[in-house]
Formats: C-alpha cells, structure tokens, sequence
C-alpha cells in the first residue's frame, strides 16, 4: 500500500528486479520529517510513496541486499527528482521510478505511456 504524506503531487517508486531466488531486498526511506521504515519489497513489487513537495524536501533511501549496501538521495529537486539527474529527467516531473536489479540503480520518468531508464547508481 502506498504511503500519502502531506498531499499527492510527487511520487517515488521503487521496483524490485532482483532475480528470483536472491536475497531479499531490505530499504529504508525517510526525509527530516516522514520515517517510511524498513520495507522488505518482493521481487517484481513496487514501493512507492506520494507527497507534496517544497523546495527543501529530500528523501533518501538505504539499499540492503546481500553483502551490498547502498544509500542515497531518491529525491530532493521538486522539478527533477533529483540534482543530479537533470540532464536526464525531463523538468517538471513528478514522478520518479528506480529500477533496483543486480547490475544497480536505474532511474525512470514515464513519457507517452513507458518508462525511460538510465543507469543512475553502482551497488
């Protein structure tokens, strides 16, 4: 169930594509403000949350899977989900998607319908 803090303008999901028959994907978001908590998401599920977004709202998420151990911001720029992802997402957009699979980190904005990734993190 997704959480709805504060309104629904901006959204982050994120989806697990780790293979089957991994070890299971363990995160933890939080802001300053809002605590998500761990969240154990199944293989082919998606985590995603809405909120109203300021202009100092930052989000972040911890990445457990395995030996590997990943954290950074998922979101803190209200018109791009992320500084340094302007060059790749669009200006204006509200939602934004991360591909989690063994290779790392893949960031998503939906246009006419489908999901344009680019790799955007190692593990």
């Amino acid at each position: 169930m997704p959480y709805n803090i504060h309104g629904k303008k901006n959204e982050v999901h994120i989806l697990n594509q780790l293979p089957e028959n991994s070890p299971q994907l363990k995160l933890h978001c939080a802001s300053g403000d809002d605590d998500l908590g761990y969240n154990y998401p199944k293989v082919g599920s998606d985590f995603l949350w809405k909120f109203e977004a300021w202009a100092r709202t930052l989000f972040f998420c911890h990445f457990l899977w395995g030996d590997k151990d990943k954290a950074f911001d998922v979101f803190n720029e209200p018109q791009n989900c992320v500084l340094d992802a302007y060059k790749f997402i669009p200006e204006h957009t509200k939602k934004c998607i991360y591909k989690v699979t063994a290779e790392g980190f893949y960031l998503g904005y939906e246009k006419n319908g489908e999901t344009i990734y680019e790799k955007y993190r190692e593990w």
